[in-house]
């Protein structure tokens, strides 16, 4: 029996010829399988474009399965860090700077040397 999982995409700064087309994300179900589907928590994905959203809900429509049923969107590394444990992660330096980016300016601060999100004092 396998254990629960998550699985975690970060769409930092993706552009549109970056982004994963429906093929992709069809295939992604397919190596799942129906075992480890069920098994599946959730799909978190950081930093959503209304694109990458808009396909996400045209699986949920057309394509049998629960996996697209699963999917949480996070905004901020913040948010993903309720989810998922800091500790649990490796996190590129781009989704940081991305993320001080679109959110910097709401109160976040990351700390350089260990890239620890925090609030603002």
């Amino acid at each position: 029996m396998h254990k629960p999982f998550s699985i975690v995409y970060f769409h930092s700064a993706a552009s549109l010829q970056m982004q994963p087309d429906l093929g992709w994300m069809r295939k992604l179900q397919q190596i799942l399988g129906r075992k480890l589907q069920r098994n599946l928590h959730a799909i978190y994905v950081l930093h959503p474009t209304f694109g990458l959203k808009a396909a996400i809900f045209a699986l949920q429509l057309f394509v049998d399965g629960v996996v697209w049923k699963k999917v949480v969107y996070v905004d901020r590394l913040l948010q993903l860090f309720k989810y998922v444990p800091r500790e649990q992660l490796t996190i590129p330096d781009f989704v940081f700077q991305h993320d001080l980016e679109v959110n910097g300016g709401k109160g976040l601060m990351v700390d350089p040397r260990t890239k620890y999100v925090y609030q603002r004092p």
